[in-house]
């Protein structure tokens, strides 16, 4: 448990096993006590600021990540925003009474009432609402606070799990823990109240206050630079790189050991450049002579050309560098300028020299600017400049691309072109053409004339169409007055139409007159209409589609082609013929049947064709548990009187299925077998010697089909 008593009077008492904290306010405000932590000492001395958990005083800033992380605790605290105060009238508080109701709870009630915690803590707080052990923790510190004793916690129930070394005790009284440091004068001082704690184990202490660590007392002697215990007489590495060895006196004082180091051979060190040094290397307490590379030993013999400077390249496993030669801009001389050409100018580039710059003559920006081309025409090059910096553009015609759009002419006009001065691309108009006024296309039931009301600016004959004295039908079909004609329509609908001899105004041809007749009203129900195949006939005539049946007491049945039936053992069958369906019969022919003969072999007599013939059918004795009479023998012992024993009778299912993976039919075979047993005891007399002997056997609870 972690005490922290603050200037203010305010005691926080942080049990970090169960994770409750106790705060306590009103205390005795005492100016003296110090704080700790991120905000440094609250002492007036700036310089122990940055002391860590295990009182190291952080002096680098470059450890001050060290300082922070001392301090840290292992899980962050979860934010949560208030919540609406719930009571158990409004909430379900069922679950947590039935859990402070258990009779380990009962002593504290009086003391902490479960239905003021379970509205004030359990309903009000979601974490409680999914972690029940820990709301039951809670409900218990606020008992030890009364000095009440809960023992509530089981091995397989809500158990603590101690650090190693400590063990879980339920009610704790002392405040402060015995340690290596307070053994002396160590005296139980009871805290105000119990709480739940893990305690070192008999015979051990803890190492300091801040500690975790128990152990014996004998350990307590020394401490290393680490903070770890140390027995009397223990050796142990106390730096990093463990070159420095420290020992645990009997009398508590730690003294430094040397390093014990052997002789080592001395290398050769042959290659040019390399020298003899001593080293200490990782993991090593004892120096070792080496071989290490000098540079400035090393020799130069390369000469650079004039523009060029010396480098060097590194091979593994040797001291000296190897030198070559790398361009140096700087060091070339001074380039000359050639003679160019008018339309050229110098520049410098890199030519055969990789390193220096020289001059050489590239061409200027043209300043005669290249022809934009008209409409129709494409952009070409002189080819006799060609070889110049700047060649000369022409633009040359090509009709075919020439814009495509061209005027709408009126009738009697049509499309023509002419050439334009100064234009790659023609003129486009419309002159006279009276060759599509002349073809003028009637329709059906017209003549074509010269229309005398045209007047034409290109002097062209129009025509128009006038109406002959017929009657249009259809726009397909022309009569003249007094002409009739008959149409018939999909299904059973015709007409007649006649051309009369009156004018319709509206059309401006003869009238027709239309009489529509249905031709399927002669037909009966079991025939259909067939249009005429005479022209000069409107309607057709019936023909039977199914077929109509009487029988014996008067009623009719209609059957479709193709079915059949039998009545008074005759067959009728509805067949299609070139005339229409028609009804033919003939006898049911059965064969011989001995009815006598059936019901001796077991089996019974049934009918078929409508009770024409007769068939012998025996009926399938299925799997099922049946009841036999018998007499149970066993060596010369024997029932007084057969016995009524159960077994299992019947047949089963059994199939053959050809399998393509193995090329070969799986058969599938059930027995009709037992589904449980029952044992039966039978008395049997024995002769031998007269006595009764008891026998068990076994009879089937019930009978199924089941798998082999």
């Amino acid at each position: 448990m972690y005490v922290i008593n603050t200037p203010a009077g305010i005691s926080i008492k942080w049990t970090h096993v169960t994770g409750i904290i106790d705060i306590q306010y009103g205390l005795h405000s005492n100016q003296t006590t110090k704080t700790e932590g991120l905000c440094g000492i609250c002492n007036g001395d700036p310089s122990d600021d940055l002391k860590m958990q295990n009182r190291t005083i952080v002096t680098n800033k470059e450890d001050i990540e060290a300082f922070i992380k001392s301090w840290e605790i292992e899980k962050s605290i979860d934010v949560t925003t208030r919540r609406p105060v719930r009571n158990c009238t409004e909430d379900n508080c069922t679950y947590c009474m039935e859990l402070l109701n258990k009779k380990v709870f009962s002593p504290c009630h009086r003391k902490v009432s479960p239905q003021d915690f379970c509205e004030k803590m359990w309903i009000n707080n979601t974490y409680f609402l999914n972690y029940e052990c820990d709301a039951l923790s809670a409900y218990v510190a606020l008992c030890s606070k009364h000095n009440i004793c809960i023992r509530w916690r089981t091995k397989d129930y809500c158990s603590l799990t101690c650090p190693e070394g400590k063990e879980y005790q339920p009610c704790v009284q002392p405040c402060a823990a015995k340690t290596c440091l307070n053994k002396w004068y160590y005296e139980e001082s009871p805290c105000s109240y119990l709480r739940e704690d893990c305690v070192c184990k008999k015979g051990t202490l803890l190492h300091r206050t801040d500690s975790e660590l128990c152990i014996p007392e004998k350990k307590c002697a020394c401490t290393d630079n680490e903070g770890h215990p140390r027995s009397p007489g223990e050796v142990w590495h106390s730096s990093v790189s463990k070159c420095c060895l420290s020992k645990c006196l009997e009398n508590g004082t730690v003294v430094s050991l040397e390093p014990e180091c052997r002789e080592e051979p001395v290398p050769n060190c042959g290659q040019e450049g390399e020298t003899l040094i001593s080293i200490i290397e990782e993991g090593s307490c004892c120096p070792k002579k080496i071989c290490e590379c000098n540079i400035t030993l090393c020799e130069r013999p390369v000469t650079c050309k004039i523009g060029e400077r010396l480098g060097a390249d590194y091979i593994p496993g040797t001291c000296c560098p190897q030198f070559h030669c790398v361009c140096d801009p700087s060091a070339c001389p001074i380039a000359s300028h050639p003679e160019c050409k008018g339309d050229q100018i110098a520049v410098l580039v890199r030519d055969n020299d990789p390193c220096c710059f020289n001059y050489i003559c590239v061409c200027e920006s043209c300043t005669e600017p290249v022809p934009v081309c008209r409409e129709g025409e494409i952009l070409t090059v002189d080819l006799n400049t060609t070889n110049q910096c700047c060649p000369h553009y022409t633009c040359v015609c090509e009709e075919n691309l020439c814009p495509t759009s061209q005027p709408s002419c009126m009738p009697e006009t049509r499309l023509a072109k002419k050439r334009i001065d100064g234009s790659c691309c023609p003129g486009w108009y419309c002159e006279c053409d009276c060759t599509n006024v002349t073809n003028v296309e009637c329709s059906l039931g017209e003549y074509r004339k010269i229309d005398a009301d045209w007047h034409s600016a290109c002097g062209c004959t129009h025509y128009i169409c006038e109406k002959e004295e017929v009657c249009v039908f259809q726009g397909v079909t022309v009569l003249r007055p007094g002409q009739s004609l008959i149409h018939y329509l999909s299904g059973e609908m015709c007409f007649t139409v006649e051309c009369l001899h009156e004018k319709n105004h509206t059309t401006g041809f003869y009238s027709m007159e239309i009489l529509m007749v249905n031709c399927s009203t002669q037909c009966a129900a079991n025939q259909a209409y067939i249009p005429s195949s005479n022209n000069q006939m409107c309607c057709g005539s019936c023909k039977n589609v199914s077929c109509t049946f009487y029988s014996d007491n008067g009623t009719k049945t209609i059957f479709e082609v193709g079915n059949s039936w039998i009545s008074n053992c005759t067959k009728y069958e509805c067949t299609k013929t070139t005339v229409g369906a028609m009804i033919l019969s003939s006898s049911v022919v059965c064969p011989p049947f001995n009815d006598s003969e059936c019901l001796k072999n077991g089996g019974s007599v049934q009918t078929y064709n409508d009770g024409c013939c007769k068939i012998c059918t025996k009926e399938e004795k299925i799997c099922q548990k049946v009841a036999i009479r018998t007499t149970i023998r066993k060596s010369d012992c024997i029932s007084q009187n057969p016995i009524t024993v159960a077994s299992c009778d019947g047949k089963c299912p059994s199939a053959t299925i050809f399998n393509v993976n193995i090329d070969s039919h799986i058969r599938f075979c059930k027995c009709c077998r037992e589904n449980g047993v029952q044992n039966l005891t039978v008395p049997l007399y024995c002769s031998g010697n007269g006595t009764e002997v008891m026998y068990v056997i076994q009879e089937p609870l019930d009978c199924s089909c089941q798998w082999n």
